[in-house]
């Protein structure tokens, strides 16, 4: 029962934040947010992989190995962060095109990240009954969306740049150290969700002042009298 409700949660909030961040977009089409989440599974799925191949070459990929604090559990939270900003990336360049605009990459990551969440919820949440998790799995895709802007940001203008990878790299770290120092911030005592909240804050002010200046650059209407 647990599960079931767990699985609702997530695929509910995901479901609904994705198409939000479409709408906001001016992407109304049904496809668009199916074949974001998709991405998202496929994202998700790649990540995991990658967690699996790490755990078959001796290397201890847990959070109390993280919990740690010591040298090593920050090049795991960085390890970490790279792995899932670079899958959520991946799900994001399967489904944009060279001339996709900044809010549309923005609103297709959006549903990428929901489509991870809801996996990454089945898979590492199962039926864990507890406040915690149902929070984790509600609030999951607007983590991992935010933690994803510095990338999703660069995409547009990488793709019609002659060396889009190199462009890529950059943005890719940025969300990668967010998201690195956001799971660290959990992990070790003294930092908790404060912290964590710093790592959301920073890519959530971005997109503010962001939409600010774009506000500021649309001309006002000049009155007329008749």
């Amino acid at each position: 029962m647990w599960g079931l409700a767990l699985a609702l949660t997530a695929a509910g909030s995901g479901t609904a934040w994705a198409v939000a961040a479409a709408v906001r977009a001016g992407e109304r089409r049904v496809g668009f947010v199916l074949h974001a989440l998709l991405a998202g599974f496929a994202a998700a799925g790649l990540a995991f992989l990658a967690y699996d191949a790490a755990s078959r070459a001796g290397f201890d990929v847990r959070w109390e190995r993280i919990a740690r604090g010591d040298a090593w559990a920050f090049v795991l939270a960085a390890g970490i962060g790279l792995v899932e900003e670079g899958s959520k990336l991946a799900g994001l360049l399967l489904v944009v095109d060279r001339g996709v605009r900044t809010r549309s990459a923005l609103a297709v990551a959006a549903g990428v990240a929901a489509g991870f969440s809801i996996l990454e919820s089945l898979l590492v949440l199962g039926r864990e009954a507890s406040g915690a998790a149902f929070a984790r799995a509600a609030l999951g895709p607007v983590a991992h969306a935010l933690l994803a802007v510095p990338a999703a940001l660069a995409v547009a203008p990488a793709l019609r740049s002659r060396r889009p990878a190199l462009a890529l790299a950059l943005p890719l770290a940025a969300s990668a150290a967010l998201h690195g120092a956001g799971d660290l911030s959990l992990a070790l005592p003294g930092i908790g969700h404060a912290g964590y909240a710093l790592a959301l804050a920073a890519p959530a002010l971005v997109l503010f002042a962001r939409a600010r200046r774009r506000r500021r650059a649309v001309p006002a209407p000049v009155a007329t009298w008749k």
